[in-house]
């Protein structure tokens, strides 16, 4: 549970520790850059003294082994070490865009691939509404994630998108914590990641037990060329500038998946219901008409 959530329970009665026996602390450095330290300290100081106490976490900032020497006795730190920090399954590709025109960008390559699911990151929670918004207007099935919405309508929106009826998830490193979702073909980073590690945690919701999967950088600017450049020594992987689509692809693209989807309903058959409509036509118009 969050911290908050849980003290909740324990003031109310509904939650006893007495007989706990393990404590974990998930993404431990993530818990406390979002301010959970004092709640975290108030939890673990009402339980048991003997249990078990694991932390994981993607670094060991202070806090942290401050927590560590608190309320563990004689802890033993496994640090799990890879080559490569990114899945080979996975494309990684970058465009580089004028900031105004992201939302064009990210539109054709919406159309061009035509991912089944996708998750699209910004770095705030007022971006994430104003990009929900625009790709409404362009016509996308796409809902947003972030912190300030209520857990009855997160739960909602993720049960969407894990069922199909939302295409497009755009959301906030934050918010898309623990998302797990396996059929997700494309990430897109609206926003370059504030942090190396994020683009690790945010690339790995695409090409999942063994599928293929893409991931999409937007850099704007020299300065984030350069960001981008250690996000490649941190990951150690390669990213790969790319052409943003033309017009003329997109269309292209467009008219092969309309002529796919007459070519699918004429092949299934069935159609002879409308024959009397397309007869009667026809005594005005032309077939090609």
């Amino acid at each position: 549970g969050t911290p908050g959530r849980v003290m909740d329970l324990m003031e109310s009665g509904a939650l006893r520790l007495d007989h706990l026996r393990m404590l974990i602390l998930d993404e431990a450095d993530e818990m406390l850059d979002m301010g959970f330290l004092e709640d975290i300290e108030r939890i673990a100081e009402a339980m048991p003294e003997t249990k078990q106490t694991l932390f994981f976490s993607a670094t060991m900032s202070p806090e942290i082994n401050r927590l560590v020497s608190r309320f563990m006795k004689d802890p033993v730190q496994i640090t799990i070490e890879r080559p490569t920090l990114t899945v080979p399954t996975i494309e990684q590709l970058y465009y580089e865009v004028v900031f105004s025109s992201r939302i064009e960008v990210l539109s054709r390559l919406l159309d061009v691939y035509n991912p089944s699911r996708s998750i699209v990151f910004c770095n705030t929670k007022k971006q994430v509404d104003e990009l929900v918004e625009e790709l409404h207007a362009r016509g996308y099935q796409a809902r947003g994630l972030h912190g300030d919405m209520k857990q009855g309508e997160r739960t909602q929106i993720m049960n969407g998108f894990r069922r199909g009826s939302i295409d497009i998830l755009v959301a906030t490193d934050v918010a898309a914590r623990g998302i797990d979702v396996e059929d997700i073909a494309a990430v897109f980073n609206y926003d370059i990641p504030q942090d190396v590690e994020y683009y690790v945690h945010r690339i790995g919701r695409t090409g999942r037990i063994g599928k293929e999967g893409r991931a999409f950088t937007f850099v704007t600017g020299r300065r984030q060329i350069y960001e981008l450049r250690d996000i490649e020594r941190f990951t150690k992987s390669k990213i790969t500038l790319k052409a943003v689509p033309s017009s003329s692809e997109v269309n292209e693209t467009n008219e092969r998946k309309f002529l796919d989807r007459v070519r699918v309903v004429l092949e299934e058959g069935g159609l002879e219901e409308y024959t009397p409509y397309t007869d009667a036509l026809l005594e005005d118009y032309a077939s090609l008409d």
